[in-house]
């Protein structure tokens, strides 16, 4: 398998589609951004640009046997030394993510995303805010001991 063929890999990357089409982010493979750009990253925390957006998958408990998946995804964002640029950031990501339904990510079928916790973790070493938002994205991820 290649990088970025696994499941996890293509729900993200997904995900980070899912938030440039709605015009919060930029996504790129590279992980390279223009100091005005909002980045989106996956786990990485890059040093520049100020404003980015990275993802982080986290298991949650799902039913055994079942293709049901509830997949946790920490989105972690960080602004500028204003701390309304984070707010802004998240409350677009919220906008874009709770209680969608319906989509499909990197051909994986999303049943449904709501937000679980959010929390602020104040600023970096730079002085840019930072917060958490962790989503629950239920979707299917059929395997050969997972197939109903």
């Amino acid at each position: 398998m290649a990088a970025g063929d696994g499941w996890t890999s293509r729900l993200l990357t997904g995900l980070a589609l899912h938030l440039q089409a709605a015009g919060i982010g930029t996504w790129r493979d590279s992980g390279i951004y223009q100091a005005n750009e909002v980045g989106i990253t996956i786990r990485g925390i890059p040093t520049s640009p100020d404003r980015i957006i990275t993802l982080a998958p986290y298991v949650v408990a799902s039913p055994p046997g079942l293709a049901d998946y509830t997949q946790g995804v920490q989105i972690r964002v960080r602004g500028t030394r204003d701390p309304r640029v984070a707010e802004d950031l998240g409350d677009s990501v919220f906008d874009a993510l709770d209680s969608a339904h319906g989509l499909v990510w990197g051909e994986i079928p999303i049943v449904q995303v709501y937000r679980q916790s959010y929390t602020a973790l104040g600023a970096d070493a730079n002085g840019r805010w930072e917060s958490s938002h962790n989503y629950y994205v239920e979707a299917m991820r059929p395997t050969s001991n997972r197939t109903d």
